[in-house]
């Protein structure tokens, strides 16, 4: 029987790939026979000796070390680009995956892949040939071969997966061409290819597939709805009329949409699906069609919540709710802000479905400075009086922005200067250990400030005790999750103990969140804790609900 080792080494030496792997000091460790074949050097000659004795001192300082340091952080690295070997000139797709040992990056694993055929056919596509004659689009031809490169790029790609391929019909275009004339229709489809290509990014491809139809290849989506979102986008633009001898000209367009992976994996059933999604469009009169119906549905939502969403400022349709965080005795010390959206058809729309909207079309920075003017115009009537505090939430993407410290600064001086200790500052702590580093040094740009700051959800992340280590947050408030089943569960009771003992050694304190009964209030009265929130003391509040509790002065839960 062959052990493990020799048949990995086995199976990486007859791998067609060139395979390296790679340590700290930039040293090879392993190679496989087909890199020593494809760079014409014996494995000793390669082994111990550092990459840039290999293929050069200048070109591992300008491009591979960059490459590699940014594997030795957790990156993952994609790139293809042309090497020569000898006499021979190759397109490579290139891997760097970080590789780890003992619960560190050690090594990155190179894979380098030969392309060499799709880069060839890929500098074909600018001949004569491979363009439709009128236009100057990519032709027919084109699309068969960028669509298959395309999909070999997805497959072979861990983030960059999905694609989508949108038949376009202007079904007008003949009646304009009678209308009009030949030149005229001419004309107008060669400008709207420019309209096309003006609006895409530079990743993606535009094609004339037919006489009056025109086709987009688009790569590197984020989601299947994305696609939905460029279809709408396409059509508005495609669609304002062209002026012409003192009449408006005004196409009618139609498009068919079908999704890579989702779809199918095969170019020529994507190219087939979204025609008959286009013919969909076409028969029913309807702008555009996604091939799967629920994944139309689900577009047609986001794009309509999306629409709605940005009128939902103009129609004041948004309110600050405030959820009371009081002491073991009950006492309100604080509350969290959280935002509403009344919608006139759907009523309140919960957070976890605008937000991440609003975060992709750029309005939540918008939503943000909102939040925070009319939160501290609450803080600034209840610090004084009542000494309470108010924590905000802020995305990942806010709390990095560098607008954040001088929006803050503006909103508290526009307020008459209130005392800055009485605003909080949550970061979930999922979102700040997507850049830790970074996360740590703003913290401490904030606090420097007088702000404190609070971790939200602590220890759903997944490195938790790293993390607390070093953040300077004040406040930990636990998740919901850990004190769900308290009152039944031994284990988890346990577990919460060790998390607050865990704040309290390191001189945080701490918030419960989600307590909703009784019983559970009572283990954490004897377990201890700094703070609890919960809908057994109270829900979130409107304004003037929550004025009302704070004036009476009584005790939560108001039983």
């Amino acid at each position: 029987m062959i052990s493990s080792d020799r048949a990995y080494e086995y199976i990486v030496n007859t791998s067609s790939d060139y395979i390296t792997l790679i340590n700290r000091s930039y040293e090879y460790e392993v190679v496989n026979d087909s890199y020593c074949h494809v760079i014409r050097r014996e494995k000793n000659e390669i082994l111990g000796k550092q990459v840039s004795q290999i293929w050069g001192q200048e070109r591992f300082n300008s491009k591979i070390r960059e490459h590699l340091d940014k594997c030795f952080s957790g990156k993952v690295i994609h790139y293809i680009e042309e090497f020569n070997f000898g006499n021979e000139h190759k397109y490579m797709h290139v891997s760097y995956y970080p590789y780890i040992t003992d619960g560190e990056i050690s090594h990155v694993l190179v894979f380098s892949h030969d392309i060499t055929k799709l880069g060839e056919i890929e500098a074909k596509l600018i001949n004569y040939e491979y363009r439709d004659p009128l236009t100057g689009l990519f032709n027919r031809k084109s699309l068969d071969i960028i669509l298959d490169m395309e999909l070999e790029k997805a497959k072979r790609s861990r983030s960059e997966k999905l694609r989508a391929l949108l038949f376009i019909s202007i079904s007008n275009l003949q009646q304009i061409n009678l209308d009009h004339g030949y030149e005229t229709g001419t004309m107008l489809l060669e400008n709207t290819g420019i309209r096309i290509k003006e609006f895409l990014r530079s990743s993606d491809y535009v094609f004339r597939y037919d006489g009056q139809e025109l086709v987009v290849l688009l790569s590197n989506l984020s989601s299947e709805s994305d696609s939905a979102k460029v279809a709408h986008k396409l059509l508005n633009r495609m669609t304002i009329p062209y002026r012409n001898n003192n009449f408006d000209i005004n196409l009618q367009c139609y498009i068919g949409l079908s999704l890579y992976p989702h779809d199918s994996s095969d170019g020529s059933t994507l190219i087939q699906l979204a025609i008959e999604a286009l013919s969909e469009s076409i028969e029913k009169k309807i702008p555009y069609t996604i091939y799967d119906k629920s994944f139309h549905e689900n577009a047609l939502e986001k794009l309509k919540l999306e629409s709605d969403l940005h009128r939902a400022f103009e129609k004041h349709q948004f309110e600050l709710y405030y959820q009371p965080i009081v002491n073991l005795q009950g006492e309100i010390k604080g509350c969290e802000t959280l935002i509403r959206w009344d919608h006139p058809e759907r009523g309140f729309v919960s957070p976890d479905d605008f937000i991440p909207i609003a975060e992709n079309n750029g309005l939540i920075n918008s939503i943000g400075k909102w939040v925070i003017f009319q939160t501290i115009l609450s803080l600034k009537k209840w610090c004084v009086k009542y000494d309470l505090y108010i924590s905000i939430n802020l995305t990942a993407r806010e709390f990095a922005s560098e607008e954040l410290i001088d929006l803050l600064k503006t909103a508290i001086s526009k307020s008459g200067n209130i005392c800055t200790k009485h605003l909080k500052l949550e970061i979930t702590e999922s979102g700040g250990m997507e850049d830790p580093e970074s996360t740590i040094k703003r913290m401490k740009e904030l606090t420097d400030l007088g702000f404190e700051i609070f971790i939200d959800d602590f220890g759903t992340g997944q490195s938790s005790l790293a993390y607390l280590k070093n953040i300077p947050a004040t406040t930990l408030k636990i998740d919901k999750s850990f004190i769900d089943d308290i009152a039944e569960v031994d284990d988890s009771r346990a577990y919460l103990k060790l998390i607050l003992d865990l704040a309290e050694n390191r001189k945080k304190k701490t918030v419960v969140e989600g307590v909703e009964t009784k019983e559970q209030l009572a283990i954490l009265k004897e377990i201890g804790c700094t703070y609890i929130q919960g809908y057994y003391f109270s829900r979130p509040l409107p304004l003037r609900e929550f004025n009302r509790i704070l004036e009476q002065g009584k005790k939560l839960p108001l039983l």
